[in-house]
């Protein structure tokens, strides 16, 4: 298991959608982001596709993030996300 940190940008850019969203992709925002915490959180570092400098990047409809594994500290950083 990894714990699984939002930074405040990837929060803000997704609050940003979020806001200006209909009830019904709210909805599918909240969903999207409750299973992306679930997946990095269990499976991090073999999820998506690889990235520059070690990043990666996954989709989970309409959400994607961008985002970074430590091993030793067993963490995964949502450095950036957005909607599609």
């Amino acid at each position: 298991m990894y714990t699984v940190a939002w930074t405040d940008d990837a929060l803000d850019d997704l609050t940003r959608h979020w806001m200006s969203a209909t009830s019904e992709v709210r909805q599918e925002i909240n969903d999207a982001m409750a299973l992306l915490d679930r997946h990095l959180r269990a499976n991090g570092p073999r999820l998506g596709e690889s990235r520059a400098k070690g990043r990666r990047v996954l989709h989970v409809d309409p959400v994607a993030v961008l985002f970074q594994v430590s091993e030793m500290d067993r963490l995964v950083t949502v450095i950036q996300a957005w909607t599609f």
